[in-house]
C-alpha cells in the first residue's frame, strides 16, 4: 500500500500540467530545523528561515482507491545558505466546523544539503587508531589540527541527512474565509527513515511555518 501511494504520487505529480487542473497555489515561510518531532537533528544545526510553496492539483479519478488524494509539487528555498528541497506527493484533506480543514501530505523530496559529514583521511586515521598523533611531524600535526577543527564545525552546523532523496510528511491546520483564500499553519518532517538507504546517518529535518493559499 505504502509503495503504491509513492509510485502514484510520482507518476501523477510529474505528469504534464497541461492535463492537470490546479486546485490551489500556496506560498509562505517556515522556520527551518526546529526538531518538533524529536526525530530531527536535535541540535538546531541549521536553525534559519525559508520560503515555502506548493501547487496542489484536483483529485484524479484513478486515485479514488486511495481515498481521493490531491497530487502536489512544491518545496522550500532557504535564503540563509542552509538546506533547500523540492519534490512531489499526495495530500489528503478533511474539512470540519464548516471553514476549518486538516491536511496530511506524504511525498518525496530531493535536497541540496549534506548527506554525511565525513572526517578527512588524516583525522579518520586518528579516530581509527591507525595513526597516533604523537608520531606526527610538526607539519602533520598542524594539518591534523586544522582538519579536525573543520570536521568539528561541520558536525555542529550541518545535518547528516543520509540520503539525497528523503520522505516528506506534513500536517496542516487551516481556515478558509472565502471561496478564493485560506491560510494554514503547517509542520513537516524530512528523513530517509532507514528505508531509502541503510547504514547511513538519519538525523532528519523538521520545519514549522505558515502559508496563504489561493483556491481556483
Amino acid at each position: 500500500m505504502f509503495r503504491r501511494l509513492l509510485i502514484a504520487a510520482a507518476i501523477t505529480a510529474f505528469s504534464s500540467t497541461a492535463q492537470a487542473q490546479v486546485s490551489e497555489v500556496r506560498l509562505g515561510t517556515n522556520i527551518h530545523d526546529i526538531d518538533w518531532t524529536g526525530l530531527g537533528s536535535g541540535a538546531d544545526k541549521e536553525r534559519s528561515s525559508a520560503i515555502n510553496g506548493e501547487i496542489v492539483f484536483e483529485e484524479p479519478g484513478f486515485l479514488k482507491w486511495a481515498l481521493s488524494p490531491q497530487p502536489y509539487i512544491g518545496g522550500a528555498v532557504n535564503f540563509e545558505g542552509e538546506t533547500s528541497y523540492g519534490g512531489a506527493g499526495l495530500l489528503w484533506r478533511q474539512t470540519f466546523a464548516e471553514n476549518f480543514y486538516f491536511d496530511f501530505s506524504l511525498g518525496l523530496v530531493v535536497h541540496d544539503g549534506t548527506i554525511e559529514v565525513k572526517a578527512s583521511p588524516v583525522v579518520q586515521s586518528v579516530i581509527n587508531n591507525a595513526t597516533v598523533e604523537a608520531g606526527f611531524t610538526d607539519a602533520q600535526r598542524a594539518q591534523f589540527a586544522t582538519e579536525l577543527a573543520e570536521f568539528r564545525v561541520r558536525q555542529n552546523t550541518e545535518i547528516d541527512l543520509g540520503s539525497r532523496i528523503l520522505f516528506r510528511e506534513q500536517i496542516a491546520l487551516g481556515y478558509r474565509w472565502s471561496e478564493q483564500w485560506s491560510g494554514h499553519l503547517f509542520a513537516e518532517h524530512l528523513s530517509h527513515g532507514n528505508i531509502l538507504v541503510s547504514g547511513r546517518p538519519n538525523e532528519g529535518l523538521d520545519t514549522f511555518g505558515f502559508r496563504l493559499a489561493r483556491h481556483f
